[in-house]
């Protein structure tokens, strides 16, 4: 039984739910109702699946003014499935920025005669407001009861050398201490590094929560700052034309995106990681492309694109075109 609540927003059972979905034009041809009903119930649930529809156009005009054009059930839920292979393959890449990070501050201060490991704390913390300084003690003190953490937070209550801070901090704390040792190093390479540690933090955060990645692909609702300058070379070193730089690099997830995999490579070159990072990617990167192409004809058409047949692979066993003809970037990024 559907209930109203005081916004008028109704509680919708699982019938309830296959009611709504066709009532938006979503049809059940590749997944019977039956088993989109299980799906929502054992698998996701509406709120989540549903997301994906923003990459889908809508009817205009006609008794079926408003809802989703050639948006099958199947659809969303291999949309919902790719981009949560998405994120786990983006996931490791953001956590190992964060630990290469914390590995960069550290083989400094050891490098550096100047540096004890303890001053550097004292003369960070102080360099901070009075607000930011509070939250970041209250930030480690919150850790004396973790499982993980505790031990360490409780030895080091008092004063703590820049290993203990790093182990304890949040990322975008790491990426502060990062740029605050920029400044204190006055090294222009690390304060490149401190703003894409920022949008790596975003992209682990959303990775971490299980946001949906893909669904803002498609749109250019929100417009990104212009994209870093070592960003835009890489793209340009990687084929694409300024156009489609300009026209990609505006989408601030796709921005997020990209500026995590340059980190990367910058951070991770000539380790074992690096080479961890590309196989982990690569087998996505012609299906979200492919999207990216149907959803975003605008930005298929200013790429120099191969048409080629580039499909996914279906909840119901068969393979999703995603129209017609199928499109990846040609050739793929350098840095993926």
């Amino acid at each position: 039984m559907d209930q109203q609540n005081k916004d008028g927003k109704p509680k919708l059972d699982p019938e309830g739910q296959i009611a709504f979905l066709r009532g938006k034009g979503v049809t059940f041809e590749r997944m019977d109702e039956a088993d989109a009903m299980r799906y929502l119930s054992r698998e996701s649930y509406l709120f989540a699946t549903y997301a994906y529809r923003t990459l889908f156009p809508r009817r205009v005009g006609g008794a079926h003014d408003g809802e989703y054009a050639n948006l099958d059930f199947c659809d969303l839920v291999d949309l919902e499935r790719l981009d949560r292979d998405l994120r786990a393959a983006l996931l490791p890449l953001a956590l190992d920025a964060e630990h290469l990070a914390k590995a960069r501050v550290l083989d400094e201060v050891a490098r550096r005669p100047s540096e004890d490991g303890h001053s550097i704390v004292r003369d960070y913390m102080a360099a901070l407001s009075p607000s930011e300084r509070s939250r970041r003690e209250a930030e480690i003190s919150r850790l004396r009861r973790d499982e993980y953490s505790g031990d360490l937070q409780r030895h080091y209550a008092g004063e703590m050398p820049i290993w203990v801070l790093l182990e304890l901090s949040s990322f975008g704390t790491v990426a502060d201490v990062y740029r605050y040792c920029a400044s204190r190093w006055d090294d222009a390479a690390m304060l490149d590094e401190h703003y894409m540690l920022k949008k790596a933090r975003d992209v682990r955060n959303a990775c971490a929560h299980s946001a949906a990645i893909i669904n803002g692909l498609g749109t250019n609702g929100h417009v990104a700052r212009p994209a870093p300058s070592e960003l835009t070379t890489a793209l340009r070193e990687a084929g694409f034309s300024k156009r489609s730089r300009s026209s990609r690099m505006r989408n601030p997830r796709l921005q997020q995106i990209a500026t995590l995999l340059l980190l990367h490579k910058r951070m991770a070159g000539g380790t074992e990681l690096a080479d961890e990072g590309s196989a982990r990617l690569r087998p996505l990167a012609d299906d979200v492309k492919a999207v990216l192409s149907v959803t975003r004809p605008d930005a298929s058409r200013e790429l120099n694109f191969e048409k080629q047949s580039c499909c996914t692979k279906s909840c119901s066993g068969h393979r999703r075109n995603w129209g017609q003809d199928g499109f990846r970037i040609h050739p793929a990024p350098a840095f993926l």
